[in-house]
């Protein structure tokens, strides 16, 4: 999160991994089921693939 006061910019919040979680409504959901988000020892974002991590 940046907030500018004029001229100046400051940095005021950063999150990593988990951080947002309470933002995401549908985590309030998945915790309520029994398999709950299925994340498994990987991590929630074990699946995600960036594009020069793709391989040929």
């Amino acid at each position: 999160m940046f907030l500018k006061d004029g001229g100046r910019i400051y940095h005021t919040y950063s999150t990593y991994e988990r951080g947002l979680d309470m933002l995401n409504v549908a985590y309030h959901y998945m915790d309520l089921v029994p398999k709950g988000r299925d994340e498994g020892d990987d991590g929630a974002t074990a699946w995600v693939r960036r594009r020069d991590e793709y391989r040929d």
